[in-house]
């Protein structure tokens, strides 16, 4: 009989018809979420598992022994962890936000008449119009069309700031100078690029199937009902970015023989390339910085599935608000991030991942708008650089920023559909 080999194990998932959960029973799968479709996701290990409440007999008896052992409430639990690619993870991403992902725009000389550029102040200059009211915001990623200016064409441009009467964009990289252009087009976050953000109302609940397929044993793991915790990113200085999503769902079907996979029809894995954090941005407090040296950001909704009299399922995965922390480490330049700790600035987080050097590469982005430093702690030793630890408490802006949304994080995708 053969062995299970992990190089042989595949994640599919798929979502439910809605995110709703009823208290008191459980969808059929084969008929939601169905076992059509479905997507395989691209995974470097997953801890899903099926717990159980369980219990001990605490009688005490003559012959000195427990003679029985109960199993209670049951319920799927554990994450899935990856290497950050465009596409990849964004459903999860969205399900965390629990908000409604928002299409990129289009943009044209109809909407501000002429663009000009200008190198060293890394910026574009609309004559007319207004860029937020068109849609565009601090975090997006742009692209122009039809330039005069060849070079301006065809490349990402992350927006940092928008000033001027919101005709002025902020931009990384630096644009190639140019006079007022009177004919081009442009769009944001990609041709099919989606963005998301925590919203204050509307909230929207998701839930997947998840699979796990064992192709070498014939078998199937499906976790039913599942709520994404989170999601915590990992951006190194050296290596790839990864991502962990936790989940919580439940219960646990298992398949076999004929019945295995339970997806019958997914999606392949898609082939985006790989972020890592040393190709892209990083900017803290509105200023670029070369001297971090790794950022983390975590996103955890703390989700429950709490035990009922009458059913070995829990009634409801309930998920809290969403607490974004973070920290990020860098070598020790000046006195400004102790300055941000001592008076308790707050200040932003804008950090811009591609898949490669590629002028139009894949390319994702997370501004935290408004966040404080828990701490600024120096590690005074050795003899190599001396590195400041600055853990961080993201908290919901005001949204009175110009560019800015009312929220705690916003997430551009530019490979989302």
């Amino acid at each position: 009989m053969a062995l299970a080999e992990g190089v042989q194990g595949s994640i599919r998932y798929k979502p439910y018809a809605t995110g709703a959960i009823t208290a008191n029973t459980q969808p059929l799968s084969s008929t939601d979420p169905g076992a059509s479709l479905g997507q395989v996701l691209r995974r470097v290990s997953s801890t899903l598992k099926l717990d159980k409440d369980t219990y001990q007999s605490a009688e005490i008896r003559a012959d000195r022994q427990i003679a029985d052992y109960r199993h209670g409430l049951k319920r799927s639990s554990g994450s899935i962890t990856g290497e950050l690619s465009a596409k990849t993870w964004f459903d999860f991403i969205e399900a965390s936000c629990r908000g409604t992902k928002a299409s990129a725009i289009s943009f044209s000389n109809s909407d501000f008449t002429s663009v000009a550029a200008d190198t060293p102040t890394s910026t574009f200059t609309f004559a007319s119009g207004d860029a937020v009211a068109k849609g565009i915001r601090v975090g997006d990623i742009i692209q122009f069309t039809g330039l005069t200016a060849t070079g301006n064409n065809g490349q990402n441009y992350l927006v940092t700031s928008i000033t001027g009467a919101n005709k002025v964009l902020g931009v990384s990289p630096a644009p190639t100078t140019m006079a007022a252009d009177t004919t081009f087009s442009g769009t944001s976050n990609g041709a099919t690029g989606k963005s998301i953000f925590v919203p204050s109302t509307n909230f929207v609940t998701r839930k997947f199937g998840i699979e796990e397929h064992f192709s070498d044993i014939d078998i199937s793991l499906l976790y039913t009902e599942c709520r994404i915790g989170g999601f915590q990113l990992r951006l190194p200085a050296t290596g790839m970015a990864t991502i962990e999503v936790p989940v919580m769902g439940r219960d646990m079907e298992i398949y076999t023989a004929a019945n295995a996979p339970f997806y019958t029809a997914p999606a392949a894995a898609g082939t985006n390339g790989v972020m890592a954090a040393v190709n892209g941005v990083l900017r803290v407090a509105g200023v670029a910085v070369g001297v971090v040296t790794s950022l983390d950001i975590n996103m955890n909704l703390n989700p429950t599935g709490d035990a009922v009299v009458g059913q070995n399922f829990p009634p409801e995965i309930f998920l809290g608000r969403a607490n974004v922390t973070g920290q990020f480490v860098a070598f020790l330049q000046d006195e400004t991030f102790l300055n941000y700790y001592k008076n308790e600035t707050p200040i932003s987080i804008l950090a811009y991942l591609t898949s490669s050097n590629a002028a139009n590469a894949d390319a994702m982005s997370f501004y935290l708008p408004s966040l404080k430093l828990g701490d600024a702690a120096i590690n005074l030793s050795g003899e190599a650089g001396t590195q400041i630890t600055c853990p961080f408490q993201a908290l919901k802006a005001d949204g009175t920023s110009v560019g800015d949304e009312a929220t705690t994080i916003r997430i551009i995708d530019s490979a989302a559909v």
